[in-house]
């Protein structure tokens, strides 16, 4: 996102204004741009579904203290990609002044880290991970919930402590090539069970080519679970 697309954004302007001035303008202000940042924080940890989180947003200290504000102060975004570097504009509308602010953000929350030393490409079992209180500010990419992560397998050998990633992970095999699957294909209301080979390995999602046990014709089909896909077309010699 640039600069400009985050200014036609507005995401808090004028939603988020603090008190009337009161006897501390540099106080007003700071509660101001710290509670915007905070819902941009929210916003983020609601995307990543974080479990038990804590969002922490402080303002950069000023370089003069800013004028006293007779009307409402509103705050637009700048730049909020960094969580640790979030900038805004915060306004004085009656009195026709800005002041640019700089936040620094921070988020834990309950994330799942390995237990113990998990292999590469050896599927993830219930022991081998567990939840952890871990600072995520920078880590967008984070799990929540331990089930998740069940059946995955590294990209790379995973260590206690080592908080799992999707970049780092891949989905689990859901179809090896030469197991018996379910061809299901529905139709409106109907809904037509086979058994097939699968010719492909796939995890959930991914597109196998299946040859159907009853007819020998091979179909390009999404898997849908472990051990049942969906014809998507029939596949080409």
């Amino acid at each position: 996102m640039t600069n400009n697309t985050g200014r036609r954004a507005l995401l808090l302007l004028c939603a988020l204004s603090a008190p009337a001035a009161g006897a501390d303008p540099a106080a007003d202000l700071a509660r101001a741009v710290e509670e915007a940042a905070r819902q941009v924080l929210e916003q983020q940890v609601d995307r990543m579904g974080l479990v038990a989180p804590s969002i922490t947003a402080s303002m950069q200290p000023l370089l003069r203290p800013p004028p006293a504000c007779k009307s409402r102060l509103s705050v637009e975004t700048v730049d909020v990609r960094n969580a640790q570097r979030m900038r805004f504009t915060v306004r004085c509308p009656g009195d026709d002044w800005s002041q640019k602010v700089t936040v620094r953000g921070r988020i834990a929350a309950d994330v799942v880290v390995a237990s113990s030393d998990i292999q590469a490409g050896r599927p993830i079992q219930e022991g081998d991970v567990s939840l952890d209180q871990r600072d995520v500010t920078q880590v967008p990419d984070a799990f929540g919930d331990t089930a998740e992560v069940l059946g995955m397998t590294g990209r790379r050998a995973l260590h206690p402590g080592d908080i799992l990633r999707k970049k780092l992970l891949s989905a689990a095999i859901a179809v090896k090539r030469g197991d018996e699957v379910l061809i299901v294909a529905r139709n409106g209301g109907i809904e037509v069970q086979m058994t097939g080979e699968a010719l492909d390995t796939g995890a959930t999602g991914d597109t196998v080519r299946v040859r159907n046990l009853s007819s020998g014709v091979v179909v390009r089909a999404r898997v849908t679970g472990p051990g049942e896909v969906e014809p998507v077309s029939r596949a080409r010699d």
